[in-house]
């Protein structure tokens, strides 16, 4: 779903008032907001982040926008700037992988279809924890979780970048991505089993900054990846523009509500720095250009995974169905959580 340049997904959406094919009265007895989407027969959606289900439900455009990071190119860049630097070349202290919103309309085109279709690569090490070293260096890849399709494409470039620098990828990570003391286990592992390197996706700006500094402190370098951490010890950060990604996403749905209307904004979880600087860019941008939207709830969490997401979405369809006109969530699972939600409610717009 990275840090702040932070399988299932991101997400702005936007959702109007739920009807039969007849526009509801602005202000009227079902509790439709006046203005934004309400009258154009279902839930406008943006989201963050690609996978297979939101893919297909942009093509039937019950999506109408995801904003798509670069994870295969984070992850090879990830790689190939620590290795940079264990070689002894400059590397720049901040790496933006890019950002770009995908549309109905320009999803076909070469360069968007590469980032909706990314190569995957299944989780697990390319190298035992316990063997001989068999390349030149030996780099620990720990990501913020192992059930997202974002961490299999982060894996996917991070393995490309090893095999063209004659490196080995020690590659574990929590299950979940809300178990910050996992995490920081397994960067001590990597202490211990004293590694040339590590790649980190940090799961807290703030817990993970201790085994980091440490890991620094007995002279094996880290490089930042996906989501930022407090610390200037790291060689590097490596990431999506996440404020600009939400900037992105706001102007996308501000667009779409036509500058009016209700919103939510759908948190994903405290301590992630990529997916907080999504939401502060979202927030920014609404403020500034779509000062006439105004939101309904920006205090929810989605939480670690899509079924706690799906749970906190139904919540807010079920509480402010008929009273809102467009959601923001910030990652992959939120994304996808929202639109079951959505689509158990018959909200979406072209399936009603």
């Amino acid at each position: 779903m990275i840090g702040r340049i932070g399988g299932l997904l991101a997400l702005v959406a936007v959702v109007g008032a739920v009807g039969c094919g007849v526009a509801p009265e602005p202000g009227g007895a079902d509790g439709s907001s006046a203005g934004g989407a309400s009258g154009s027969g279902g839930v406008v959606f943006v989201g963050f982040d690609g996978s297979p289900p939101l893919v297909q439900a942009l093509r039937e455009g019950t999506i109408q926008g995801l904003v798509l990071q670069n994870p295969q190119r984070m992850g090879y860049l990830g790689v190939k700037t620590l290795i940079d630097h264990l070689e002894g070349r400059e590397v720049e202290a901040e790496v933006s992988t890019g950002e770009t919103l995908a549309t109905p309309e320009n999803m076909d085109e070469p360069e968007i279809a590469a980032l909706l279709n990314p190569e995957k690569l299944e989780h697990g090490a390319n190298a035992s924890l316990s063997g001989e070293k068999t390349r030149t260096w030996r780099v620990m890849v720990i990501p913020k979780g192992t059930t997202h399709e974002f961490w299999q494409t982060i894996h996917a470039g991070a393995k490309k970048a090893a095999d063209e620098m004659d490196a080995e990828i020690l590659w574990k990570g929590p299950q979940k991505e809300d178990d910050r003391q996992q995490q920081i286990e397994l960067v001590q592992n990597a202490i211990a089993l004293g590694v040339d390197g590590i790649v980190l996706a940090p799961l807290d700006a703030r817990a993970l900054v201790g085994p980091v500094e440490q890991a620094v402190d007995r002279g094996i370098p880290v490089v930042i990846i996906d989501s930022a951490l407090n610390s200037d010890k790291p060689v590097s950060y490596v990431a999506t523009d996440n404020y600009n990604g939400g900037a992105l996403a706001a102007r996308r749905l501000g667009e779409l509500l036509e500058g009016q209307g209700r919103a939510i904004l759908l948190r994903y979880a405290v301590g992630s720095a990529s997916t907080e600087q999504r939401e502060q860019g979202f927030l920014d941008t609404m403020q500034s250009a779509f000062p006439e939207v105004t939101f309904v709830s920006d205090d929810q969490y989605a939480g670690a995974t899509a079924a706690t997401a799906l749970e906190k979405s139904q919540q807010l369809v079920t509480r402010y169905r008929g009273q809102v006109d467009g959601i923001f969530a910030p990652n992959e699972s939120s994304t996808f959580g929202m639109l079951r939600a959505l689509e158990g409610a018959g909200m979406l717009k072209g399936s009603q």
